[in-house]
């Protein structure tokens, strides 16, 4: 009794160990610590599994509460069970107290336990991790984290399920931390260096690894993708090598690797949510990559990645890869249900779908009446019609066209009298499928819906009413 008063109630721990500042009340508990974390001697041995321990009782806790799942100690502020009353009480105090009083000497982490404490400084800081996955190359600090990552990667239990969601996780903190990032929006950690926000300081860690120090330490072996996390390497394993994509929209058949990747898809797709606007232009994008991607194009004009097999310009690999496909290779697996269109991504089906089929054009020209499916599309128009600019120039005429596809469409059908799409009424060529479907509704259908502010002029198409008015109502 004196003891139990002296160590749990008057804090008099007089037995110091000689390596470490650990104390304890007993010689015998010190000669357990001794021989457990600095010789390694762990003499009781679970028979279910590896672990190790000094005392019986430590491996009659651990045989009560892993294997046979007997937690009787019940926190009386939430639904957290212990197999003990020591662990209850770490958990009263470090959750409900909000007690960490043991500090990391090398960075802001704070810990309820000093155990807690020596495995954060070791898998952190000394980068020490002695527990191996015995089905993948994967390492931690200590067994738990190892059986979390068993059970969920390579055994797929995930018995936490989102209440808002179909996510489902391994650990109750997961679950947390899903719920909190994704159906709260509480990112507590940002970086220092830019506005990125993150749930996890794990996350903050290796985003500015990998975007603002440029550290990379993870390879892909399919491909010369590299990363600063092997979490992000899973992710880009998954999706692009394997073609894992577990989270399906409800609304389309649009999968992804991950429920952040849902979560914008349906965002932006279906609710039209798009929070990332171009302080230089009306483009907007969910994704904050995607206006970084479009500030360095479109108006820096930064495009880094090299076609190797023409001089066009991506401003990502992505875009490259897209190009490569599309134009060198032939690759265009996405067909239209409408038409034989046939596009390389499916963005720009989409795209053709909307325009060409529901007629969805939501970008007006603040200078007349245009309207466009994209802010691309409303910029060139601007740039070529409003601005005059024109800054491709045909090497056999004084011919300028405003983007490369226009001037690469002249030199087919005038210098080299290419016009593949032809009317099927007539003998009646374009090399625009767009000029046969304007040919057809004014000639063969008589469809004329543009009709000239001028005179009793009506045509079928606008580029036919401009080209109009500048011929005949130039001086008007």
């Amino acid at each position: 009794m004196e003891k139990h008063i002296n160590s749990v109630h008057l804090g008099i721990k007089s037995h110091k160990c000689t390596i470490c500042d650990f104390q304890t009340a007993t010689k015998s508990y010190l000669k357990h610590h001794i021989n457990s974390k600095h010789l390694g001697q762990g003499n009781h041995e679970c028979s279910h599994c590896d672990f190790q321990t000094a005392t019986k009782r430590r491996l009659k806790i651990h045989m009560e509460s892993v294997h046979l799942g007997l937690r009787d100690h019940k926190c009386s502020q939430c639904d957290y069970r212990a197999a003990n009353k020591g662990t209850l009480k770490i958990h009263v105090e470090s959750v409900h107290l909000g007690l960490k009083n043991h500090k990391c000497s090398q960075c802001d982490y704070i810990a309820y336990e000093k155990s807690i404490l020596t495995k954060h400084t070791n898998s952190v800081h000394l980068g020490i991790k002695n527990y191996k996955c015995s089905h993948c190359d994967y390492r931690a600090s200590n067994r738990y984290t190892i059986k979390t990552h068993t059970d969920s990667v390579h055994l797929g239990l995930r018995n936490h399920n989102c209440s808002h969601c179909d996510y489902r996780a391994a650990t109750k903190r997961l679950l947390k931390l899903h719920t909190e990032s994704v159906h709260l929006g509480l990112k507590k950690y940002k970086c220092t260096h830019c506005d990125y926000k993150a749930n996890r300081k794990s996350h903050v860690i290796a985003h500015v690894n990998s975007v603002h120090l440029n550290i990379k330490g993870f390879n892909c072996s399919h491909c010369d993708y590299r990363t600063s996390s092997r979490r992000y390497l899973t992710m880009h394993i998954n999706r692009k090598h394997l073609g894992i994509k577990e989270h399906k929209c409800s609304q389309c058949d649009y999968q992804s690797a991950t429920t952040n990747e849902l979560k914008v898809h349906m965002e932006s797709v279906h609710l039209g949510l798009k929070k990332h606007k171009c302080s230089q232009c009306d483009f907007r994008t969910a994704h904050k990559r995607s206006l970084k991607i479009h500030m360095e194009s479109v108006h820096l004009g930064l495009k880094k990645h090299e076609c190797s097999q023409c001089d066009y310009r991506a401003a990502n690999k992505g875009s490259l890869k897209i190009h490569m496909e599309s134009v060198h290779l032939g690759l265009r697996n996405h067909k239209c249900s409408h038409c034989d269109y046939v596009a390389y991504a499916r963005s720009n089906l989409t795209k053709h779908i909307n325009t060409v089929h529901l007629g969805i054009k939501n970008y007006k020209c603040s200078h007349c009446d245009y309207w466009a499916p994209d802010g691309y599309t409303i910029k060139t128009h601007t740039d070529s019609v409003h601005l005059g600019l024109r800054n491709h120039k045909c090497s056999q005429c004084d011919y300028r066209a405003a983007t490369k596809s226009l001037l690469k469409l002249h030199t087919e059908s005038v210098h080299l009298s290419l016009k593949k799409y032809k009317c099927t009424h007539c003998d009646y060529k374009a090399n625009r499928k767009s000029h046969v479907i304007e040919h057809v509704n004014n000639v063969h259908l008589n469809i004329k819906v543009f009709n000239c502010s001028h005179c009793d002029y009506q045509t079928s198409s606008r580029r036919y009413l401009t080209m109009h008015i500048k011929s005949k109502h130039k001086r008007t």
